[in-house]
C-alpha cells in the first residue's frame, strides 16, 4: 500500500496526529492521495471510522480502513494515540491482513422511485411520533406483523453496536450472520410478535412493508433519511464488503471487553 488519506474527528489533538502521521509515511514513501487512496487512517473513534467509510463508499472495494483511538469508543480501532510510533512502522514495513466485513444493502420503494442505501453497522426502521405497524416477510414467506417503534437489522460486525443496545445477540467474528431485533415490540393479547432477536443465515433477505411509514426514519450508521412516501423497504446484505487492514493481531476478546 502506497497512497493513502487520514480522516480525523474533527478535535486539536486528532487534527496534529493526522499531520504528524502524514508528514511520517510521505517521508517513508507513501503517497498522499485523497481521489484514489489504497489506504484511509481514521483517527478518532469508531464513529470517525463509520464517517470515513461512508465518505469512501463508492470506492469500498478499492481501499481498506486502519483506525486510531482517540475518541470515546475503540472497538474497531487498532492503536492509540501513544503507539503513533508503533503504527507508522508498522504501515511502512509490514503487510497487512484483510479483514472483511459484509456491508447491509437497504431499498426504499415508492410509487415512482427505487433507492438505495448502505450501512456497516446497522440499518433501523424507527418511529418515535407513534406506533409502527408494519408487516415483515422473510425470503418472500410472511413472518409477522409488528407493532411497537421498529426493528434493527445488523450482522456479524455491527452486532455489538445498536443492536447490542437493545438486547440483541453480540455475534462471534467467523459467524456469518443477519440479526434482527426489535425495539420497543407492543405485547398484549391483540397485537403479537416474536418479540426476541431472530438471527438469520447471511442470505436472507428481509422485507418490511407497511400502508404508512409517516413519520419514521431509515437509520443506517450515523445517517438517517425520512420514510413518509415509503411502503417496502428491502434489507439484505450487500455483494460488496469493507476492508480493515489489520497490522497487528489483537484478540475478539480484548475488543469486546473494551465495549463495557
Amino acid at each position: 500500500m502506497k497512497r493513502f488519506i487520514t480522516i480525523h474527528r474533527g478535535d486539536s489533538a486528532s487534527e496534529s496526529i493526522c499531520q504528524m502521521v502524514t508528514r511520517k509515511l510521505t517521508e517513508g514513501g507513501m503517497v498522499r492521495d485523497e481521489h484514489q487512496p489504497e489506504l484511509v487512517i481514521c483517527v478518532g473513534g469508531d464513529g470517525t471510522l463509520l464517517k470515513a467509510f461512508h465518505e469512501y463508499i463508492d470506492k469500498v472495494e478499492d481501499v481498506s480502513f486502519v483506525g486510531i483511538h482517540t475518541g470515546t469508543l475503540g472497538f474497531s480501532t487498532d492503536y492509540t494515540q501513544d503507539q503513533i510510533d508503533d503504527f507508522i512502522a508498522d504501515v511502512l514495513t509490514k503487510q497487512p491482513i484483510i479483514d472483511e466485513k459484509r456491508i447491509l444493502e437497504v431499498t426504499l420503494k415508492n410509487t415512482t422511485k427505487v433507492s438505495h442505501y448502505y450501512a456497516l453497522n446497522e440499518v433501523r426502521v424507527e418511529n418515535i411520533v407513534k406506533t409502527q405497524t408494519m408487516d415483515i416477510h422473510i425470503d418472500d414467506s410472511y413472518f409477522e406483523t409488528f407493532r411497537g417503534n421498529g426493528v434493527c437489522i445488523s450482522g456479524q460486525y455491527g452486532s455489538t453496536a445498536y443492536n447490542r443496545s437493545i438486547g440483541g445477540a453480540v455475534i462471534y467474528p467467523g459467524l456469518d450472520l443477519l440479526q434482527m431485533t426489535e425495539i420497543s415490540g407492543i405485547h398484549h393479547r391483540h397485537a403479537r410478535s416474536l418479540g426476541s432477536p431472530l438471527v438469520m443465515n447471511p442470505h436472507t433477505t428481509i422485507r418490511l412493508t407497511s400502508d404508512s411509514f409517516d413519520h419514521a426514519l431509515l437509520c443506517y450508521d450515523h445517517l438517517h433519511v425520512h420514510l413518509d412516501s415509503i411502503h417496502d423497504i428491502t434489507i439484505r446484505n450487500s455483494d460488496h464488503v469493507m476492508r480493515f487492514a489489520r497490522f497487528k493481531e489483537i484478540p475478539h476478546i480484548t475488543r469486546l471487553n473494551a465495549l463495557f
